[in-house]
């Protein structure tokens, strides 16, 4: 195994314990709210869109602090201080603190939790050569779908018996993902000294780089497509189609499975086309595979739908992360890998918010509705990653090793 190799498999295993512990506990956080505390479910729901727009924020402050004082710093001073906005959340739960006091450390998390990924993603840019970003990339992704896949699982069994032991536990992993990163990953931008000053004026005016705005402006659309796993589809087969809460839970099974094992071959033959072909295409599962949900009342049919929604997952997410580290340079792959995280957690909202509206309103009048609108969004997000090429160069782009034409020596006769 060769040393990139092993370093994308140490970062992945990272990303991992740290998805691992956040789903012990805060996917239950709105359930707690609701049921120990007597907060309504509109009220609730606000909570929650709201810590994903502190999200917003916070990723692109990580992503320009990651590029002034060093990816591994920001990783470690982020997750430290996650460590004690964990714990205090923790303390508040079991002692039964003043729901304000409860809300308060819960945004703390929200916004600490988010400093992580800009930075993740930044060290990996750092250290692969374009070529190699789509599998580096495609390696954290299978990390983070084992933690995701096995966090709630666990947590599930956790908050049967207290709430508080989650989040205790929670912060107990991300005080061992801090131990991991510290002694298993050495930082690149900071021993070369690519570092510089932030500048946090330039996280706005960043988006006047038009090939990062296009970028931004699609990960956003793909990303409300892709929300919709969490609470159309769950919405769509509860409400309309009276299916049972296990059949739900086996589309996400579907769709964490599909990313654990595909992911590797995907990211290796993604290699072998343009970046912006392979969002294209990715983009284009997305739309068939939400795009016929509708259409179909039994189980096989839409998990086949969610199983086609999850190939373009695993596709669209290293892609579009590796086509933003290679538009950027060494000294702003931070503050551009930060952007796409705003966009992808303004996506994230846009997509809860868009997929209540779509089944209170559209769904009672035209069933499929939904779900034709959700896949035409992700068709028009995969034109525009298509129409992209235009702004980029071959390397950019993904194509790499061009051959360069050699002039043949003409032979002049006399």
């Amino acid at each position: 195994m060769n040393t990139t190799r092993r370093a994308m498999i140490s970062l992945s295993v990272a990303n991992g314990l740290l998805l691992f512990g956040y789903g012990l506990s805060l996917p239950f956080f709105t359930v707690y709210l609701i049921s120990q505390k007597g907060m309504s479910t509109a009220w609730a729901g606000l909570i929650i869109a709201l810590s994903s727009l502190s999200r917003s924020f916070s990723s692109a402050l990580a992503g320009e602090l990651s590029d002034a004082f060093g990816r591994k710093n920001i990783m470690l001073w982020g997750l430290g201080l996650e460590v004690a906005a964990m714990l205090g959340l923790a303390l508040c739960i079991e002692h039964q603190a003043h729901l304000g006091w409860i809300l308060l450390t819960y945004f703390l998390t929200a916004f600490l939790g988010a400093a992580f990924r800009p930075a993740s993603n930044a060290w990996i840019s750092d250290n692969t050569t374009p070529k190699q970003r789509v599998e580096a990339f495609g390696i954290i992704r299978i990390g983070v779908n084992l933690g995701w896949a096995l966090g709630p699982a666990v947590g599930g069994f956790l908050v049967r018996y207290s709430y508080s032991y989650a989040f205790y536990f929670t912060a107990l992993a991300y005080a061992l993902t801090v131990l991991y990163v510290q002694y298993t990953l050495q930082d690149k931008s900071t021993m070369t000294g690519q570092s510089r000053r932030p500048n946090f004026v330039s996280l706005v005016t960043s988006l006047k780089d038009s090939k990062l705005a296009k970028i931004c402006l699609y990960v956003l659309l793909i990303t409300a497509v892709n929300s919709q796993l969490v609470v159309g589809l769950s919405v769509h087969c509860h409400t309309y189609l009276k299916m049972p809460e296990y059949y739900i839970g086996w589309f996400f099974t579907i769709n964490g499975l599909a990313t654990i094992l595909l992911q590797y071959p995907a990211s290796k033959m993604m290699e072998k086309i343009r970046l912006s072909t392979a969002l294209f295409l990715g983009c284009l599962f997305y739309a068939v595979g939400y795009g016929s949900v509708g259409f179909f009342g039994s189980f096989i049919p839409i998990a086949i739908g969610v199983f086609l929604a999850s190939v373009g997952e695993l596709i669209v997410n290293p892609a579009e992360q590796t086509i933003t580290s290679n538009i950027a340079d060494s000294r702003t792959r931070g503050r551009y890998l930060g952007m796409i995280m705003v966009f992808y957690n303004l996506g994230s909202s846009l997509g809860f918010f868009a997929a209540g509206w779509l089944g209170q309103y559209v769904a009672p009048v035209f069933l499929a509705g939904p779900w034709v609108i959700i896949g035409a969004v992700g068709l028009l997000a995969g034109v525009g990653f298509l129409r992209l090429r235009r702004d980029l160069s071959d390397e950019q782009d993904g194509k790499y090793n061009v051959p360069v034409p050699v002039k043949k020596d003409t032979v002049t006769l006399h």
